[in-house]
């Protein structure tokens, strides 16, 4: 039976919610302070923690933090009212929740909330995607380099430490450089100083994230050809995801989901290099067919790529929306899904991202994806001609 402990300072919310789950299958605790909540993390399996942010003393940020670190298993989610806003996105950004949920709550969205992230984690750790990942015998890691810019965005240090700590590695200082002089950000600067104050901390955080990923897989001359194409096809999906959102949606993309098309198919990049000539043949076989791919996977490995690369982007700690991104961007419209519209969109531009790359490759596609973000498809099509490429 899986657990769920409530952390809320008002009583009455938390008898709210026990009555909400009361003819459920899970366990409920309670608790109205986050000393409270650690004590009773410690005398009972619990499975999930869903917290207010605003409590006295102990307030729910400060309590998810530390569950975190004491219980990394634990999964957690934030209970927030709207003017929490800022505080909740800095917890998703640092993946200290996976998800918010804001007041007033709808009882049975609560409810199937709860059911979609323990479904998800029980899809990313079965036995099949575990012992594939056994069998794995370098799982990629970030490098020091990055991790100490990282630690400095974490901890908001100030901008121009940032800029000296990048200025330090020169693979680091292009890819900043490269992303501040692009079409998306305009600027034209040689100054990490500038570029690091224009891009912003919160997409500067996803870029060097997303960077240090890519880079740790590297490459070798019997792959470097089909990774080639693998990560030009997600460059290309992120930089459609983008303007979906931003020219055909008039909205920004949230910037926890920016990096999403970049690192959707990860999974791919990981199995081949870890299993070259076992997947190769695959990818000789069946790179104009998803279908194909898909149940060959299935067939050779026990688990498919969306599984093994959500799996990974887990362990390393991206926000939940990049691993939804992988792990269901073939099936968007999988009952799982909670960041629906990021799904939809990532599924809609990594089909065109193909097309674009002239690949012949025959998409898994669901055009119905197009009505769920309220997109029509000819518009959709003809801007991307007229202003994309």
């Amino acid at each position: 039976m899986k657990s769920i402990l409530f952390v809320d300072d008002e009583n009455q919310i938390l008898k709210s919610l026990k009555r909400i789950f009361i003819d459920t299958e899970y366990e409920i605790f309670t608790a109205q302070t986050g000393i409270d909540a650690l004590k009773l993390l410690r005398e009972n399996e619990i499975h999930l923690v869903i917290s207010d942010m605003r409590m006295p003393v102990m307030d729910g940020y400060q309590l998810l933090h530390a569950i975190k670190g004491l219980y990394p298993k634990v999964l957690r989610v934030i209970l927030s009212g709207y003017a929490d806003e800022k505080v909740v996105f800095k917890a998703l950004q640092q993946n200290v929740a996976k998800v918010y949920v804001f007041k007033p709550w709808n009882n049975e969205k609560l409810i199937k909330l709860v059911e979609q992230i323990f479904e998800t984690e029980e899809i990313l750790a079965t036995n099949n995607v575990l012992l594939l990942i056994n069998n794995i015998e370098d799982i990629p890691t970030i490098k020091s380099s990055y991790q100490r810019i990282l630690d400095l965005i974490k901890k908001e240090a100030d901008l121009t430490d940032i800029a000296i700590e990048i200025e330090k590695d020169q693979s680091i200082s292009t890819k900043v450089l490269q992303v501040a002089n692009s079409a998306y950000f305009g600027m034209k600067t040689g100054s990490i100083s500038q570029a690091v104050s224009y891009i912003g901390l919160k997409n500067l955080s996803n870029l060097i994230m997303s960077t240090s990923i890519i880079d740790s897989i590297g490459t070798n001359v019997k792959t470097e050809k089909y990774i080639e194409v693998i990560w030009k096809h997600s460059f290309y999906t992120n930089k459609i995801l983008t303007f979906i959102y931003e020219k055909c949606l008039k909205k920004k993309l949230p910037v926890i989901a920016s990096a999403a098309g970049l690192l959707h198919n990860i999974g791919i990049v990981l199995m081949i290099k870890n299993f070259t000539n076992e997947y190769l043949k695959i990818m000789m076989k069946n790179l104009s067919d998803d279908y194909g791919l898909i149940k060959i996977e299935k067939d050779l490995f026990k688990v498919s790529h969306q599984e093994i690369g959500g799996y990974l982007l887990k362990w390393w700690e991206l926000p939940f929306p990049i691993i939804e991104a992988s792990l269901y961007h073939h099936d968007p419209f999988n009952e799982r899904v909670i960041n629906k519209d990021i799904v939809y969109a990532v599924h809609i531009a990594q089909k065109y991202a193909w097309d674009r790359l002239d690949e012949n490759r025959e998409s898994l596609f669901y055009e119905e994806s197009f009505n769920e973000i309220d997109l029509e498809k000819s518009f959709f099509e003809s801007k991307l001609d007229e202003d994309f490429f």
